[in-house]
């Protein structure tokens, strides 16, 4: 009997021991909007809500080391508060997107430990969602229903993403047709400049070929009529009708020369500025998580 008695005793001393890791957290956004606390979502935590949130919101980046530029702060608050964590968060936006940056400081060591910036599209609950999941993956205590409510409205990765239309899409078929690529892309003004610009320079040089090859027969016709004549008359005459034509092949040729190098240039500016306006969706849909683990120098 005074053993199990023992064994109970010990099993209490160790549970007793173990207390919930304290949790100093400094939130920079409209509670009222977000909704509940995030501490009603990890009970096995202790959160002491920060009253002070100034000293947080100077740029970390600013700082000449960002792992390390606020650890007197942070060493003087966890023992000032007896807290063993610092989480400080900011969430900025509009209705269409938000961005939440996270801060996890040691109280310890005083240095950052982790921190995340995500830009994402705001979704129903998604700014609470999105903290949530931050601060789950801190502690590794991320809930499904969390992952799934995200999964059901955005991708996880921009990579998983299939496009219907794509940038590399648009250049194609813009090199394949001026303007195309821009149409494909909903650039309807700048798809009908392309277009309408180069079928005047196409037409342009088409009128030079036509003109310079007519003007190529028309000299080869009067030399072989000035060669041919036995009259003064009419030598002089076609040696005149071969000058003018031999001056009308120069200008169209040079003509023809300046149209095809005008031309195949804005076709190629053509394709590559239908890469840039191609269409990217991931853009309006997620971008990439930003996560860093800074190291201590």
């Amino acid at each position: 009997m005074k053993f199990l008695f023992l064994i109970f005793f010990s099993i209490e001393v160790i549970y007793a021991n173990v207390e919930k890791p304290s949790i100093l957290i400094f939130n920079q956004y409209d509670e009222d909007l977000i909704g509940t606390s995030v501490a009603n979502h990890f009970p096995s935590k202790d959160f002491v809500k920060g009253e002070n949130i100034n000293p947080f919101l100077g740029s970390l980046d600013s700082l000449k080391n960002p792992a390390s530029g606020r650890m007197f702060l942070v060493k003087d608050l966890g023992s000032e508060l007896d807290v063993d964590y610092i989480l400080f968060h900011q969430i900025s936006g509009d209705s269409n997107r938000f961005m939440l940056e996270g801060q996890m400081f040691n109280t310890r060591s005083g240095g950052l430990i982790k921190r995340r910036i995500v830009e994402i599209t705001n979704y129903y609950k998604g700014q609470m969602n999105e903290l949530k999941l931050w601060i789950g993956d801190v502690f590794r205590e991320v809930d499904k229903e969390w992952v799934s409510q995200r999964k059901q409205v955005l991708y996880n990765e921009p990579s998983q993403i299939i496009q219907d239309k794509t940038p590399e899409g648009a250049m194609a078929r813009s090199l394949l047709l001026p303007g195309w690529g821009q149409f494909y892309s909903d650039a309807y003004n700048s798809g009908i400049v392309f277009s309408g610009l180069e079928s005047v320079l196409l037409t342009s040089v088409l009128v030079s070929y036509l003109n310079y090859n007519k003007s190529v027969q028309e000299f080869k016709k009067y030399s072989k009529l000035y060669e041919e004549s036995s009259e003064q008359i009419e030598f002089d005459k076609y040696r005149v009708l071969s000058n003018n034509e031999w001056e009308k092949h120069k200008k169209y040729n040079s003509a023809l020369i300046y149209t095809s190098i005008a031309s195949g240039s804005l076709w190629l500016i053509n394709g590559i500025h239908a890469y840039i306006v191609g269409p990217r969706p991931k853009k309006d849909i997620i971008q990439k998580w930003d996560v860093a683990i800074p190291k201590q120098k």
